[in-house]
């Protein structure tokens, strides 16, 4: 663990902080490139990256204080909560969301800025688990496995071996990204990619929520966390077949 990257003088630097900076920049060159590719304006990425940041700190910020927080701890000290804590799944709805509104106001299609966007998410969000990891947040439950970590400064401390669950998430989001980036140049109909992005966000989160210690939801064994999954998949599975619906479409249209 090194939760604390350097210091110079007074002011202490997370690893979190830096590896958020470093996954929001490493996404900003990765999609502008993506949006020249597809012919929209390069300017738009740095709107994108405005909107990114803004709706994804502040949706993860959200969902953190939603799920973790009760109203009254945070009326009582409400800059100690504020200061730390976020929610992968708040920050992607937040910053999918401004992302509309830059699209609405550049009067480009939503969906091809979300195709050329996706794999540049998919690999900040292995970034920010890095930091996750050097902090010790967002770990699993107790495991006797041979990779298993203890994060006894961690946020809760924990002197317990527990699943490295950043990692794995890291590992898989990686794995996603380089499949997405070798399969970006084929030919698919606008939409794809997002529908298959949403749906391997939602069934990665899915499966790693039952390792790790999160919060429960009105369904009897299920987290918060996998409810939006659930959403997640069936909204891209939604999108997905009405996507392939479209295409089936446009080549009888054509044969015709």
């Amino acid at each position: 663990m090194h939760p604390t990257l350097f210091t110079i003088g007074d002011i202490s630097v997370s690893s979190f902080s830096f590896m958020v900076l470093i996954a929001f920049l490493v996404a900003y060159f990765v999609g502008e490139s993506e949006l020249k590719r597809k012919g929209l304006n390069s300017n738009l990425a740095d709107l994108l990256l405005i909107a990114c940041v803004i709706g994804g700190l502040g949706g993860a910020k959200i969902l953190f204080l939603y799920q973790q927080v009760p109203f009254s701890d945070f009326m009582s000290d409400p800059v100690r909560y504020l200061a730390s804590g976020f929610t992968f799944l708040g920050g992607f709805l937040g910053a999918l969301i401004l992302m509309w509104f830059v699209t609405q106001m550049k009067r480009v299609k939503y969906l091809l800025v979300t195709d050329a966007a996706a794999p540049a998410l998919i690999l900040a969000y292995a970034i920010g688990r890095i930091g996750c990891l050097l902090v010790g947040d967002d770990y699993g439950i107790p495991t006797n496995l041979p990779w298993a970590l203890s994060f006894p400064n961690g946020s809760p401390p924990t002197y317990l071996t527990v699943h490295p669950t950043q990692i794995y998430d890291t590992i898989s989001m990686l794995i996603f990204f380089i499949i997405l980036w070798k399969i970006r140049k084929k030919d698919f109909p606008i939409g794809w990619m997002t529908a298959v992005t949403l749906m391997v966000l939602g069934v990665q989160r899915f499966l790693v929520e039952f390792i790790r210690s999160t919060t429960p939801s009105f369904v009897p064994g299920l987290s918060q966390a996998q409810i939006i999954s659930i959403i997640l998949v069936v909204v891209g599975g939604v999108m997905l077949y009405k996507v392939s619906q479209y295409e089936e479409k446009g080549k009888e249209s054509q044969v015709y």
